[in-house]
């Protein structure tokens, strides 16, 4: 009976996941007007014609960050080492930049444009902003400390590799948000939606592995953290 929890905020987990996934997928169908590569998503949130499904996109993964943060600090699924209780730490801001995102939507899509917005669209787009900010930080620290965690506690190979995969493509985002990468690849104008998109898909990847560590670790015919007979 004691699995019974750790094996539903697991699912829930997955399920908010990839269900974030196809939401985001089917936000950016129906707008012909835009473009993925060169508009952010936060434009597709504010103008698509189906900008709800790209805010279901943003509350969803929340989900799944506080469930994976209770499976990590709560029953140790990553291991039971004292950073592991900093992972909710890390969560609440992933989750609070991310529900920021989804509330205060996108008022300008330049500098130039948000001079000649008014008062309430300028205060609307500094939200926006600082949720961005909180949000991506946040997430990269926790895909790094997550990564960390899975390296610490697994005893093969593959589980280091494993965590070593979520810590680099935790700290990737950075650079492909950033970095000027496109052009290697020979795409040229504005692609600051791709760069974004790249970004956003190392840290639900990251994510992904992280919770794909802790299902192996749940899977486990024994499991100190879980099994009071360790």
């Amino acid at each position: 009976m004691e699995r019974i929890y750790p094996r539903t905020l697991l699912a829930a987990s997955w399920a908010a996941l990839v269900l974030a996934m196809l939401a985001m997928a089917v936000g950016h169908t129906g707008a012909p007007d835009l473009n993925w590569l060169a508009n952010q998503i936060s434009t597709y949130a504010a103008t698509a014609p189906n900008r709800a499904w790209i805010t279901a996109g943003m509350v969803l993964p929340c989900v799944a960050i506080a469930c994976l943060s209770v499976l990590v600090s709560r029953h140790g699924l990553l291991g039971e080492s004292p950073p592991a209780h900093a992972v909710p730490l890390l969560a609440g801001g992933v989750i609070s930049g991310l529900l920021t995102l989804a509330v205060f939507r996108e008022t300008a899509r330049s500098y130039v444009m948000l001079k000649g917005a008014g008062l309430d669209a300028i205060r609307q787009q500094s939200f926006h902003d600082a949720g961005l900010m909180i949000f991506f930080y946040s997430a990269i620290l926790l895909a790094v400390l997550s990564g960390m965690l899975v390296m610490a506690q697994a005893r093969a190979w593959a589980g280091k590799v494993l965590g070593a995969s979520v810590s680099l493509l935790g700290l990737a985002a950075f650079p492909l948000m950033a970095a000027p990468w496109p052009q290697l690849l020979g795409i040229t104008g504005a692609v600051h939606g791709l760069m974004q998109r790249a970004s956003l898909f190392s840290l639900w990847l990251a994510t992904a592995l992280v919770l794909a560590a802790a299902t192996s670790n749940l899977l486990r015919p024994s499991q100190g953290a879980s099994d009071p007979g360790h």
